[in-house]
C-alpha cells in the first residue's frame, strides 16, 4: 500500500486557519499538532476534539484528527472526519488524498480511486496521488490506466521509482516485455533495494530463456527480502529448467512454507515430483494446487505466463495418474485440461497421448490430428501420432501405416531440439528399415 498523506500541506493550511480561530481553539490545534509530532496520538485526538467542540465547523481540526486516526489505523473514524472536512470545504486536495489512504487500507479501491482523481483535479501536481492511482490500477488489472497514471507521476518527478515499478508491472502484464524491462531497470537504478523489481526482472529472463540471469535476479531479490515467497517459487522454476533438482525442491519448499495458499508453487513442485517419478507426492501437490485455484486471486486481463494455470495443473495430474497406471483418471484430467483451454494445442497433444496410452487409439489419433492442425510445430504431436500409427499397424497387420509413421518421425526430427526425442525417432526409423517396412 502507498502512503497518501501530505503532512506539509496540512501544517501550512493549519497556519492559515489559525488566524481565523479564537485563541482557545488555536491553542487546542497547536497543542494537538505538538502531540501528533511527538507520536502521542491519544492526546492529539483529545486536543483536536476540544477544537471541534469549540468550533464545530473548523475544517482543520477534522483534517488533523482524521490524519491521527489514519496513523492509528482507525480507518472508519479517519474516513468520517475527512468526509466532514470535505463537506465543510470541498476545495482542499489533501483531505481527498488522506481519505484515499484510509480507503486503500480497507481495500476499497473504487472510492480510493475517486478520491485520488479528485485530488489531481484540484492539484495537478499531486504526484503521490498519481503514484497511488498507478498502484491501484495495477491491482485492478487496468493496465493502460496504470501506465497513464505512472507516466503522470514521472512527469512530475523522474525519480519516482514506485511509478517506474508500477508502470513496468503494467507493461509486463500487457506482454510488453521490452518496456517492462526498461522501467524495472529504471526503478532499480533509483532504488537498488527494491526486491520485487528484481523478481519481476527474473520472470522476464525466464520468458526470454535466460535461466542463469533469472537465478541471479531472484538471488538479489531474496538477498534483500528473504521472505519473498514468489521469488523462491520462480527461482525454483528456473532451477527445474536447469535440472538443479535439489535446489529447485529446496526453493519450492521455502515458497510453500512462506505462502501455502499459492497454487502455482504446488503445481511446480508437483511437476518436479512427476519428473522424478514420485507420483504419490506429485498427486498430493497437484490435488492441493487444483483445490486452491478456485480461491486464488487472479489478476484480470494479465498476460503473465506464471499466473494461475488450472489447465496445466490438470495435465500435470494426468501425468501422475498415468505414472500410477490409473489411466481412466489420466484421460479424465487430460479432457478437463482441454475443456479449460480448448485453444491450447499442447493440451490436445497430451489428451491424444493419454487416449493412446489407454488403448483408445483411434480417438487419440483424431485428437492428435486436431492438435497438428492447430499448431504444426509441436514435435510431441508427430511422435505420438507415429506411436498411434505403429499400434494400428501391429493390430491390423496393415503395413501401409508404417510410411505414415516414418513421415511423422521425420517431421519430428525436423523441428525438435530434444536429444531424447531425436534418439527415439532415429531408433524407430532404423527398426522399420531393418524390417523392410520402409525404404
Amino acid at each position: 500500500m502507498k502512503k497518501t498523506g501530505n503532512l506539509i500541506a496540512l501544517i501550512i493550511s493549519a497556519l492559515v486557519l489559525f488566524q481565523a480561530c479564537g485563541d482557545a481553539t488555536t491553542e487546542y490545534l497547536r497543542q494537538g499538532d505538538t502531540y501528533y509530532d511527538q507520536g502521542q496520538f491519544v492526546e492529539a485526538i483529545a486536543e483536536y476534539t476540544k477544537a471541534i467542540e469549540s468550533n464545530p465547523n473548523l475544517v482543520t481540526a477534522y483534517t488533523h484528527r482524521g490524519a491521527v486516526y489514519n496513523a492509528r489505523a482507525e480507518w472508519d473514524l479517519a474516513i468520517a472526519d475527512l468526509t466532514k472536512a470535505i463537506q465543510l470545504d470541498p476545495s482542499r486536495p489533501d483531505n481527498y488524498q488522506n481519505r484515499a489512504f484510509a480507503y486503500l487500507a480497507k481495500n476499497q479501491y473504487d472510492p480510493a480511486v475517486d478520491d485520488l482523481i479528485k485530488t489531481v483535479e484540484l492539484d495537478p501536481k499531486a504526484r503521490l496521488a498519481y503514484t497511488n492511482l498507478s498502484w491501484i490500477y495495477v491491482q485492478k488489472g487496468e493496465w493502460d490506466k496504470a501506465i497513464d497514471a505512472a507516466s503522470n507521476a514521472l512527469a512530475l518527478d523522474s525519480n519516482d521509482y514506485e511509478a517506474y515499478f508500477d508502470r513496468g508491472s503494467a507493461y509486463y502484464a500487457k506482454g510488453d516485455i521490452k518496456d517492462a524491462l526498461a522501467d524495472l531497470d529504471a526503478a532499480i537504478k533509483i532504488n537498488p533495494n527494491l526486491a520485487p523489481a528484481y523478481s519481476y526482472r527474473g520472470k522476464i529472463y525466464i520468458i526470454t530463456d535466460n535461466m542463469t540471469g533469472a537465478l541471479q535476479e531472484f538471488d538479489k531479490a531474496l538477498g534483500i527480502d528473504p521472505d519473498l515467497a514468489g521469488a523462491y517459487k520462480m527461482r525454483g522454476l528456473a532451477n527445474i529448467d536447469l535440472k538443479n533438482v535439489d535446489a529447485a525442491l529446496t526453493d519450492l519448499n521455502s515458497a510453500i512454507g512462506l505462502d501455502d495458499s499459492d497454487p502455482m508453487a504446488y503445481y511446480y513442485r508437483g511437476h518436479l515430483y512427476n519428473a522424478n517419478n514420485d507420483f504419490d507426492h506429485a498427486l498430493q501437490d497437484l490435488d492441493r494446487a487444483i483445490g486452491l485455484t478456485a480461491s486464488a486471486a487472479a489478476v484480470p486481463n494479465s498476460n503473465d505466463p506464471f499466473s494461475n494455470d488450472p489447465a496445466g495443473m490438470y495435465l500435470e495430474r494426468a501425468i501422475s495418474y498415468r505414472g500410477k497406471l490409473q489411466l481412466e483418471k489420466a484421460v479424465a484430467d487430460a479432457r478437463k485440461a482441454v475443456e479449460l483451454n480448448p485453444d491450447n494445442a499442447m493440451a490436445q497433444v497430451s489428451l491424444g497421448e493419454m487416449l493412446i496410452t489407454n488403448a483408445d487409439v483411434q480417438n487419440g489419433l483424431d485428437v492428435l490430428n486436431r492438435a497438428i492442425q492447430m499448431d504444426p510445430t509441436i514435435p510431441e504431436a508427430y511422435l505420438n501420432r507415429a506411436a498411434a500409427y505403429d499400434i494400428l499397424a501391429q493390430m491390423s497387420k496393415n503395413l501401409d501405416y508404417y510410411p505414415l509413421e516414418a513421415a511423422d518421425l521425420r517431421k519430428a526430427l525436423e523441428i525438435t531440439k530434444d536429444q531424447n526425442q531425436i534418439d527415439t525417432a532415429n531408433a524407430s526409423l532404423r527398426m522399420m528399415q531393418s524390417h523392410g517396412y520402409i525404404p
